[in-house]
């Protein structure tokens, strides 16, 4: 009897030992055992960085707030198809390409110089700088002053440049007389006219077509004649294109110099009244000139006719004349 009491305390102090032991550090009130597929549900992988590995295959959650398998997923969030792909955030539409605007400029200034034939030289020049050329030059004299008309063509890129030049070269203490810009934008002209080429090409290629089938002397006749109609509406329409394309890359300025204190350019006055009766009289002259060579002329081819219209009246005559009866 006593023997058997150490013996029975060793054995309820193992057995306390072991029923610790199974708790583990869940304390009191945690299951004692579990079954081996509770205990690899309820495993959890450790919390790992995002872009890290995932260990076993098993996802877990990312900086971004993404779910794991099997876990509810959050309030408000919107399922995403299976296989579809992830919306990219942030993406922008490619960038529209820049369209060629065809605007043709032309301009007209007119300025006083101390001489305008010895600024032909300086203008000569500044063209030149501007890669551009003299299309036209006129040099004229009225009331003992000379004046001088010329046109330059030059890039549109040159163009506000060249202009603003040609003011620098009117003399100290003077304005510009007259200062005019036009532009016209042709560039949706200009789409219009491809638009209308390629369609007729079209129209033109299918008649082609056909005409390379056609049997028929009476199709082959229609059929051509249709298009070489189309033909020559493309080649119109592509004459327009090339001058629009020619006019917009030219520009034109019409520059006018005039001496220091010489009127400008405008409308011819009146002329005086001696004036207006030596042109009157001059007029008068002409006129009276060439009545006399009318009538001079009239002298000299009327006889021809009248000489010929009296002949044949005589022979008429005679041929009809009656005979007169013979006396015995």
């Amino acid at each position: 009897m006593h023997a058997t009491r150490p013996l029975a305390a060793t054995f309820i102090l193992v057995a306390s030992l072991g029923t610790l032991a199974a708790c583990g550090p869940g304390g009191v009130g945690a299951p004692a055992a579990s079954s081996p597929t509770a205990d690899s549900s309820a495993k959890v992988a450790p919390p790992t960085q995002a872009g890290a590995p995932v260990a076993n295959g098993q996802a877990t959650s990312r900086a971004t707030g993404a779910a794991a398998p099997g876990s509810p997923a959050p309030a408000g969030a919107q399922a995403q198809p299976v296989g579809a792909a992830p919306a990219v955030q942030g993406s922008a539409l490619p960038p529209i390409p820049p369209i060629n605007r065809m605007v043709i400029k032309n301009g007209s200034l007119n300025i006083m110089v101390d001489d305008p034939e010895a600024s032909l030289s300086q203008v000569d020049q500044l063209v030149k700088a501007e890669q551009g050329v003299i299309a036209s030059q006129t040099v004229r004299s009225q009331n003992g002053k000379t004046f001088v008309n010329v046109t330059i063509q030059v890039p549109p890129d040159n163009f506000e440049e060249t202009l603003a030049r040609l003011r620098d070269l009117r003399a100290r203490g003077t304005h510009v007389v007259n200062d005019t810009v036009n532009s016209q934008d042709v560039t949706e002209q200009y789409t219009d006219l491809d638009a209308q080429y390629r369609n007729l090409a079209a129209t033109r290629d299918a008649y082609q077509k056909l005409l390379d089938k056609a049997v028929a002397v009476s199709d082959i006749v229609t059929l051509t004649r249709e298009v070489a109609s189309i033909q020559t509406q493309m080649d119109q329409i592509k004459g327009r294109q090339n001058l629009l394309s020619r006019q917009s890359a030219i520009s034109t300025i019409t520059l006018s110099l005039a001496p220091v204190g010489a009127s400008p350019s405008g409308p011819q006055p009146l002329p005086r009244p001696l004036q207006a009766a030596q042109d009157a009289w001059a007029a008068l002259q002409a006129g009276l000139q060439g009545l006399a060579v009318v009538l001079i002329w009239m002298g000299i081819l009327l006889p021809i006719p009248a000489l010929a219209l009296g002949l044949a009246w005589l022979i008429y005559r005679r041929v009809t004349r009656p005979a007169h009866p013979t006396i015995l």
